[in-house]
């Protein structure tokens, strides 16, 4: 074939004063160079179609197709957006369509090729789709098997996209179908578009479109079913690599959703589930090379908890393994104030949510301090709010990503010191309100009353370290009024300060 692209290029540039000039060359000459325009015309004529622009369609015909998505029935949908994908396809794509399901309603044998796999005829593409009637059964196996034997002399790849909405109901295994057609070496790449189906274990679609080197994508509406379509006739991976996941728990394979991008990028490159079964857990996804980021959901945990994998590398050739176990890891937070244990409520929440996963006190024991968490692999952000210091201040460490039977270990320290507020008239003790504020400006983080008594007045504040206005409204005696004080608390330190009348 490059024989024929440099022919080909010599061709265009050749017109008609060069054959003119042939029958100025010696017969040798004159004969290589006709060979050689021969050999151009001969390339132009069998040239073969571009590997990537291959398409054989197999549309779901099934009677199911006449329930509704939202306001639309599923036929008429996916009807609109075949044709709509049809006339975006290049001029020189090779396309074809297999219909099951469109002559009689429970014969497993109604597979019918409308469209051969060839040169696209758009109109008559349109008319082929706009003919169809859904009336019959879900030959899945059969169906796939009639598309192989249709490509079987095919020499270049072609991409067999399957829209199905629903599960097989006639006999066959058509994933060993399209694993065994793969080592035969049957040049396929097989997507499945799962179309407004409602069964909870479509794993039987996963491992068709796992064993065709290709993707399951769901599609819930019209706008879904294009944007699945869509990916489907994207140029396939014909020199990539393989991600293998394995979801488990204590050994024992958890059902999981993957989502799989490229390095920096923030739309899915691939998507997959796993289920519980071997053929599906490990997921198996051909990737192009490359460096990627790996999402795992397990759907069916509490909280369907998420572990992330960064910086993936996939090569040519290669297979990377990764054994992603949801065994609980552990969080160990310790918490001091001034450098001594430390009195807070620690919260673990979801990431991202205000969701709690789980909470404690750290009190000011080491038999709680570290607070200690047991939980299952996912992205945590934690809170850690004091209950020593007025105002209870609280910070937050976002973004913990816990692995499965990781171990996390976090410490914060707070910093603090003591104000004392007293409040007299003369030589006697003065009641009164206080308010302590931040003198930035901004809520009360302390308050209280200092009664006539010498246990309570002055009143004494654990507070951040900073610069605070006291206000102070004297109650008894009656009628003193008010007085506003400013006051610098340090750390470790005490800060006195006294209203007089």
């Amino acid at each position: 074939m490059l024989f024929c692209h440099f022919l080909l290029f010599l061709k265009v540039h050749i017109d008609t004063m060069l054959f003119d000039t042939l029958t100025k060359f010696k017969s040798p000459m004159k004969n290589f160079l006709l060979s050689s325009i021969l050999s151009v015309l001969a390339c132009s004529l069998f040239a073969q179609p571009n590997a990537s622009s291959q398409y054989l369609f197999i549309l779901d015909c099934s009677g199911s197709m006449w329930q509704k998505l939202g306001d639309e029935y599923r036929i008429a949908a996916a009807k609109t957006v075949m044709k709509n994908l049809v006339q975006k396809l290049p001029a020189d794509a090779h396309a074809g369509l297999i219909a099951y399901g469109h002559n009689r309603k429970s014969d497993c044998e109604d597979i019918e090729t409308l469209v051969p796999l060839s040169s696209v005829d758009k109109a008559a593409f349109h008319a082929k789709i706009d003919a169809l009637n859904p009336q019959g059964k879900t030959p899945i196996a059969k169906s796939i098997n009639h598309a192989l034997a249709l490509l079987r002399s095919e020499t270049q790849p072609v991409s067999i996209i399957l829209v199905s909405d629903g599960l097989e109901t006639c006999d066959g295994d058509a994933c060993d179908l399209v694993r065994k057609a793969k080592e035969q070496g049957i040049k396929i790449t097989l997507h499945v578009v799962g179309f407004g189906i409602e069964e909870q274990d479509i794993s039987t679609l996963e491992c068709i479109a796992q064993a065709g080197g290709g993707q399951y994508l769901p599609a819930n509406n019209a706008n879904e079913l294009t944007e699945a379509l869509d990916k489907t006739v994207e140029p396939p991976v014909l020199d990539g690599g393989y991600l293998s996941v394995k979801v488990t728990i204590e050994g024992k394979p958890v059902d999981a959703t993957l989502k799989v991008f490229q390095k920096g990028a923030t739309k899915e490159t691939a998507l997959g589930r796993t289920y519980t079964g071997a053929d599906t857990n490990p997921r198996v996804l051909l990737l192009p090379p490359g460096e990627y980021r790996l999402e795992v959901a397990a759907i069916t945990l509490e909280g369907a908890p998420v572990q992330v994998f960064e910086n993936l590398s996939i090569a040519h050739h290669d297979t990377l393994h990764k054994v992603v176990d949801y065994a609980k890891g552990t969080f160990e937070i310790l918490v001091t104030r001034n450098g001594e244990l430390s009195d807070a409520v620690v919260v673990l929440y979801k990431s991202g949510t205000k969701e709690v996963a789980a909470q404690t006190r750290s009190y000011t024991g080491a038999n709680h301090n570290p607070a200690k968490f047991q939980l299952l692999p996912g992205l945590y952000d934690v809170e850690i709010g004091s209950v020593e210091i007025s105002g209870k201040p609280t910070m937050r460490i976002d973004k913990q990503l816990l692995g499965g039977g990781a171990n996390i270990t976090l410490a914060h320290n707070y910093n603090s010191g003591e104000l004392k507020v007293g409040a007299k008239q003369g030589a006697n003790l003065v009641d009164a309100t206080v308010g302590v504020y931040p003198k930035t400006g901004g809520t009360s983080v302390a308050s209280g009353r200092t009664y006539m008594s010498s246990s309570s007045n002055p009143k004494t504040f654990t507070l951040e370290p900073g610069t605070y206005e006291v206000r102070l409204n004297a109650v008894k005696p009656a009628g003193l009024g008010k007085k506003n004080l400013t006051v610098v608390v340090t750390e470790k330190g005490t800060a006195e300060v006294t209203g007089e009348w």
